[in-house]
């Protein structure tokens, strides 16, 4: 009884490093074509041992994931739709867990929108209706704010960066470097950590799920 109690926990331990092992350098390579780099995940020295590092948060992250499978699909295939890489449909993940009600610093829903950021993307804001937690407004807001980046900035990459520290910032950021490459931005001392870890996080989570081939559809 005790052999086969023992072989039950040492197969259900296996289980649950297999469902949470972090994607390999080939997806994670996958996910950074698809959003537009140039670059493969060894050029990119900041994010070097990426799997170790964001090992704890991503595994909370994709959990999450599988327990919101069905309604991050709805948002997937608005973005589908719209022509704009999965990567983006995962940012709620780390942005409020996938969580609608999430209020943050003057931020609110699965998008995190300020106020006035809300307002200008089309979103009602008042007392008793603040659309920035209804999912489906607030992803269509998203994505006409993800595309006017994209429009701005020339790289799906640069658009996530955009989202996470504002244009503002990440022009002068790139004015500073004189360069858009992700190894080169991400290195800077300046570039904030915030923007870098939502990033690494959302580029595993997407690399697991977009593009890891599983025929249960864990990574």
């Amino acid at each position: 009884m005790i052999t086969f109690l023992r072989t039950l926990f040492l197969l259900c331990c296996l289980g649950c490093a297999t469902l949470y092992a972090s994607p390999s350098e080939s997806a994670i390579n996958a996910s950074l074509v698809a959003i537009g780099s140039e670059e493969s995940i060894d050029d990119i020295r900041a994010l070097s041992g990426i799997q170790e590092k964001y090992q704890t948060g991503y595994k909370a992250l994709y959990k999450r994931y599988k327990n919101t499978k069905e309604e991050h699909q709805k948002i997937a295939k608005k973005f589908e739709e719209a022509g704009i890489p999965l990567f983006f449909s995962l940012i709620p993940y780390c942005e409020s867990n996938f969580n609608p009600d999430s209020h943050g610093r003057g931020t609110a829903g699965l998008w995190q929108f300020m106020a006035q950021s809300g307002r200008t993307y089309g979103l009602t804001i008042e007392k008793g209706n603040d659309e920035r937690t209804n999912v489906c407004r607030s992803t269509d807001a998203a994505i006409r704010y993800i595309k006017e980046l994209k429009g701005v900035f020339g790289s799906w990459y640069l658009a996530d960066f955009a989202y996470g520290m504002g244009e503002l910032k990440l022009q002068r950021l790139i004015r500073k470097n004189k360069s858009k490459k992700i190894s080169v931005l991400l290195k800077d001392p300046e570039f904030p950590d915030g923007t870098r870890n939502h990033f690494a996080k959302t580029l595993l989570l997407d690399a697991a799920i977009h593009h890891t081939k599983s025929d249960n559809d864990t990574p």
